[in-house]
């Protein structure tokens, strides 16, 4: 069932007697049942501008689906502001409005797929390695899930979020290291997901590599040029960061000891911190797994 037909089915407009001075939100829906969108927005907005329709649930459902339809034709903006965050507006005040729970199931249908698409951008925009706009996204998908009482469902898409969010700002440090914006970003968002999920191995153990590559770096800097004090305050440094590296390295262990790369971590770790015997025997324990199957 098409939504304007799901719309026809709840609204009892269409069958209104003939009135000498037509319903704004009547009239609004038989243009939106023609197609003209626009039109009808200009309608519904001037109907829910009246006193007789300011506090109408089918009205602000009606703009709901209006807003909606403009947003899937590819028109995203609407005087100015996203028609996608308006119809999520128009949907939860119906839903606020609508008491006795007559246009919730629609109303709700639509709003999961607006929602949805707000959380699909923000992936996209990952992917195309705009953290700051992803993070928009994210945040406009947070705040149309509170607005009607659906916080608790947040939790697992923030922590896939910003796990995906840190790996973007690490790639974008490893760009250009010279430059800390990202890595500390990265690392922030590493623990706000630790925050949440203690347990979390993906950003355990990414967060003990952002930490271990940090130092690898700094040694690797190294030149001719460096006297004695200056190379003792850089291996200082890179020891620290090492140290930082290591809990998180050994929780992700403890979480799963048998992945090879937090064993290879390990390994790497110790021995960047000259702790021979610990790295020779994650090294063993490396080398004691079967070997991977390859098909």
């Amino acid at each position: 069932m098409s939504h304007r037909t799901l719309i026809a089915s709840l609204l009892f407009l269409v069958a209104a007697p003939a009135m000498a001075q037509p319903d704004l939100v009547a009239e609004a829906f038989r243009k939106y049942q023609n197609g003209a969108l626009n039109e009808a927005r200009a309608l519904v907005d001037e109907a829910i501008g009246t006193q007789e329709h300011q506090q109408d649930p089918e009205a602000w459902l009606l703009r709901g689906f209006i807003l909606k339809d403009l947003f899937k034709s590819g028109d995203t903006a609407v005087d100015g502001r996203s028609s996608r965050a308006e119809a999520i507006t128009s949907l939860s005040r119906s839903m606020d409005l609508d008491t006795g729970g007559l246009y919730r199931e629609n109303a709700m249908q639509a709003f999961d797929f607006l929602a949805k698409t707000c959380f699909n951008d923000a992936a996209r925009a990952l992917n195309d390695l705009h953290p700051e706009r992803a993070d928009a996204l994210f945040n406009e998908y947070v705040e149309a899930m509170n607005a009607v009482g659906r916080a608790q469902e947040v939790k697992a898409k923030r922590i896939e979020f910003e796990n995906a969010l840190g790996t973007v700002y690490t790639k974008l440090y490893n760009q250009d290291r010279e430059d800390l914006t990202h890595y500390e970003k990265a690392l922030h968002t590493y623990e706000r997901v630790i925050e949440l999920d203690t347990d979390n191995y993906g950003a355990n153990y990414n967060l003990a590599t952002l930490y271990y590559n940090r130092g690898v770096y700094n040694i690797q800097r190294i030149g001719a040029g460096n006297d004695i004090p200056s190379l003792e305050r850089i291996q200082e440094v890179s020891r620290s960061f090492f140290q930082q590296a290591l809990p998180y390295m050994l929780k992700a262990y403890e979480m799963n000891p048998q992945r090879r790369e937090t064993l290879l971590g390990l390994e790497g770790i110790y021995y960047s911190l000259q702790d021979n015997e610990r790295s020779e025997h994650f090294r063993r324990l490396y080398e004691d797994l079967a070997p991977e199957d390859d098909h």
